[in-house]
């Protein structure tokens, strides 16, 4: 398929122009010093980039051009040629040709140049040979001056200019407060009027109403144009990938076509980093996982070449992103007895699992249903990679396939970071922005309808059951509130309902990144600032959804009476495998997290890379066994608070006076071990 490259001329030419003025300065710089290092970075970097982008847009008199002259700075780093006089000369004649050359692009008219000629010249340059800078342009059309005076002394005729993405993020930042301290002063109009119905000045706020509100439509207007300037088309991504997957069609030795449509969107500049390897990993899924050989697409009457699609359209102020082919499909039966084997400790809920439980697992970390890795999936991206980078511009996921028939991911993505839409929400007295792209259906919790299995809350809505989780559970907050909102959220095809106190308003704010002391919080991606100019944290709905499906259970009656628990995390250490399963479901099953260690060694690692609330080991272990892990525990500052049981085989008293002096809390005999006391020893040391 063709590709218009018409939307991308004038700024190839305005950028290369540029490139080219960069050039000329750095070689006066470094004829005047020939020691200037940078000078030289700066050359073979300018030249490299109109290189690389005149191979994109299919110019291959600039591309040529360009890499002879690169090819003779790069001998001049190797330190195989001398700068002189007649290098600077030939360096100002080809920078020249090339203006010369983009000139004949604008105005459509054909290049004159002998490009052979110009190469010759430019290659005994590189070589190190004798060369005539004035060969470059005999018997060849010479620039005309006048041409030239007119680009650089006709400033009326530059209809654009170059802004630096930093200088446009700058701009946000400071139109960020304006918007805010608008909504400030709205607020306090609100105010007056609702503390002064009666005032004499009766037009007074109706005029001032008029004017915020006009001033508002102006503040989002101008927002919205400042949010355009860190937009480029999405083709400019499209254009490259069309030329990479097709060669990896032709290594991975199957017949597949592509129908990848011209677009014309744009996309903020960052997400557009990130979407490339992404849609690049999700075809190459494709091209390995999904189309099946041209053998076995002829043995199940399909046809010999399989088709790879990437289709794109817009939905108010969102892409949606379809990569879909017309394979084999996942076999989730492969997908639950590889779950099996790398997750035993959740074999019963995999067993269990349908097909939108068992695609969670297709995101984890190495997962792949492949009985051996071939050349594409061994490299580049897993899913669980593509999942992260995919939340990192603010975008879902959605997976949908059928056995013999195909498989189809969905990227919903906005078009910009720079803004988040969302709700101000409000847990205990906390307040939050939950982004909108995750909402389905928002309820009020008593009129509902709802039922309990095994004590957890479940709402009835288009009869399906959802899970109804308080968001309070896992922010430690008391749960007071009598009414209270629901809000159905849906991520990987997977619903939850999440309680709040209270649903405040709908925003579409510009986002800040979050502070230092603030980055190390998962559940957060960002703060937006409210009409107060107070900080609002923006949730992180994937993380935030984990969190949540890892409690229990959730009664919601239950809740009414007391907080529930913040979630703490125990340690077992213990090298018989069925004591630390019977240890870990006692936990478990009472709402902790849960991570376990064979011996002391072990141990420490774990406490060096994960926060643990309170330790319970055993004595008589390989290695490293419960005392010296004890004792390394309290030599150790930042673990000199964490509460450490001792379950040992037998009472000594001997041993247990040791092991209290040297700073366990708790004491208890495996003969009498119960759940019970294993539980509260944890608890009271806890203070929960």
């Amino acid at each position: 398929m063709a590709f218009s490259k018409e939307s991308f001329v004038s700024e190839f030419i305005e950028e290369t122009s540029e490139n080219l003025d960069t050039i000329n300065s750095a070689i006066i710089m470094l004829k005047d010093n020939p020691e200037d290092k940078e000078s030289l970075t700066v050359i073979l970097r300018n030249l490299h980039t109109i290189k690389g982008t005149a191979r994109m847009l299919s110019y291959p008199e600039i591309e040529t051009v360009s890499h002879g002259l690169e090819d003779v700075f790069k001998g001049m780093r190797e330190e195989k040629i001398t700068l002189n006089d007649r290098i600077v000369q030939l360096t100002f004649k080809t920078t020249d040709i090339i203006k010369s050359l983009l000139d004949k692009i604008a105005k459509g008219k054909k290049n004159k140049y002998d490009i052979a000629k110009v190469s010759e010249v430019l290659a005994k340059a590189a070589g190190g040979l004798f060369f005539n800078p004035d060969d470059l342009t005999k018997n060849n059309s010479e620039p005309s001056t006048k041409d030239s005076s007119a680009t650089v002394e006709d400033l009326g005729s530059i209809t654009s200019i170059r802004i630096p993405i930093e200088k446009v993020n700058d701009i946000l930042k400071s139109f960020d407060e304006i918007i805010t301290r608008q909504f400030s002063f709205k607020k306090q109009l609100d105010d007056l009027c609702a503390k002064n119905p009666d005032m004499r000045m009766a037009d007074f706020p109706n005029q001032m109403k008029e004017d915020v509100m006009r001033v508002e439509e102006a503040v989002l207007r101008t927002q919205h144009q400042i949010l355009n300037l860190r937009m480029l088309p999405l083709e400019l991504i499209l254009t490259p990938l069309k030329k990479q997957i097709e060669s990896e069609a032709i290594r991975s030795g199957k017949g597949i076509k592509f129908d990848i449509p011209p677009v014309s969107f744009m996309l903020d500049k960052f997400i557009l980093e990130h979407l490339q390897d992404i849609l690049l990993h999700l075809v190459r899924n494709s091209i390995d996982h999904g189309i099946e050989s041209k053998e076995q697409r002829k043995q199940t009457g399909k046809d010999e070449i399989g088709t790879i699609s990437i289709t794109v359209k817009q939905i108010s102020n969102h892409l949606s992103i379809k990569v879909s082919d017309d394979g084999k499909g996942i076999d989730f039966e492969k997908v639950r007895q590889k779950a099996l084997k790398l997750f035993p400790k959740d074999t019963s809920r995999i067993k269990k699992a349908g097909q939108s439980d068992l695609q969670h697992f297709i995101y984890s970390p190495g997962f792949s249903t492949l009985d051996k890795p071939t050349l594409l999936s061994g490299r580049g991206m897993g899913l669980d990679i593509v999942r992260a980078s995919v939340e990192k511009i603010k975008g879902k996921l959605k997976l949908q396939s059928e056995k013999g028939k195909g498989t189809s991911f969905e990227l919903t993505i906005p078009l910009t970071v720079a803004t988040q839409e969302g709700l101000f929400i409000c847990s205990g007295k906390m307040k939050f922005m939950l982004p909108s792209e995750y909402v389905i259906e928002i309820e009020d919790m008593e009129t509902v309808p709802k039922t309990i299995i095994q004590d957890q809350t479940y709402i009835k809505l288009n009869d399906n059951l959802i899970p109804v989780y308080n968001l309070a559970s896992i922010l430690g907050n008391q749960i007071t509130a009598e009414s209270m909102q629901v809000i159905v959220m849906e991520y990987l095809d997977t619903k939850i309902g999440m309680l709040v106190d209270s649903i405040e308003q709908y925003e579409n704010l510009v986002t800040t990144p979050l502070p230092k002391i603030l980055q190390s919080m998962k559940p957060l991606t960002g703060i937006v600032f409210d009409e107060n100019y107070s900080i609002i944290p923006i949730l992180n709905v994937s993380d935030i959804m984990q969190r949540l499906r890892k409690l229990v259970s959730y009664d919601l009656k239950k809740s009414r009476i007391k907080a529930i628990k913040k979630t703490y995390t125990v340690l077992v250490v213990d090298d018989s495998n069925t004591t630390r399963e019977i240890e870990s479901s006692i936990f478990e099953s009472a709402g902790y997290d849960v991570l376990s260690a064979e011996d002391g060694v072990v141990a420490l690692d774990i406490l060096n890379e994960k926060h643990i609330d309170a330790v319970i080991t055993d004595i008589a272990m390989p290695r490293m066994d419960g005392n010296m892990l004890l004792n390394n525990i309290r030599r150790q500052e930042q673990y000199n608070n964490i509460p450490v049981i001792i379950v040992s085989g037998a009472y000594d008293p001997e041993a247990k006076k040791q092991f209290i002096d040297a700073g366990a809390q708790a004491f208890i005999i495996k003969s009498e071990f119960q759940r019970g006391n294993l539980l509260q020893a944890v608890e009271e040391l806890l203070n929960v």
